[in-house]
């Protein structure tokens, strides 16, 4: 076996994808001067930590268990002139969180609160805030359940490992 199946071999092994994708480009730019092993080694380094940091982003925000999803780029500041974008940018920031302070949405049906407060989940799961989306409906019926089944102080534990919920009412359709 020649040395680049080995390290093709060894790349994937410790699950290094970008790295293998790229080390041919690498080599070839290290062979015609363009980089030197050390700028190769570092780009291919950094690469595969984005690469990771990516994957880490995607994870948290497909925890969280958002409905859907949106960003706060994505709101409608001009549907709603009454709300206070600022105040809203200042959210974003995530400050509320490490100051331990909760936030609540309130409004009329149909005028954003949902899509403001999945943004701000989003944001903060970017962030590697560990978000949690659940109906309070489910809630209330996930803790009754650990109560009957004698688990509930294990629930709540499990609740309280999160740093952000994020309640959302349930829509009920009569048949």
């Amino acid at each position: 076996m020649n040395s680049i199946n080995v390290l093709m071999n060894n790349l994937e092994k410790l699950k290094l994808p970008k790295m293998k994708e790229n080390i041919n480009k690498y080599l070839d730019m290290m062979s015609d001067g363009v980089k030197t092993p050390l700028e190769a080694i570092d780009e291919m380094v950094q690469m595969e930590m984005k690469y990771r940091e990516d994957l880490a982003i995607v994870s948290c925000v497909k925890v969280a268990n958002f409905p859907f999803q949106r960003s706060l780029q994505d709101f409608d500041f001009s549907f709603q002139p009454s709300l206070d974008r600022k105040k809203i940018e200042d959210l974003a920031t995530l400050r509320f969180i490490e100051n331990c302070e909760n936030i609540i949405i309130c409004g009329t049906p149909g005028v954003g609160k949902t899509h403001l407060a999945v943004g701000i989940g989003t944001e903060a799961a970017k962030q590697r805030y560990s978000v949690y989306c659940i109906s309070f409906h489910d809630l209330i019926a996930q803790l009754r359940k650990a109560k009957y089944e004698n688990r509930l102080e294990r629930r709540i534990k499990w609740i309280c490992r999160y740093k952000l919920w994020y309640y959302v009412k349930k829509k009920y359709q009569s048949n």
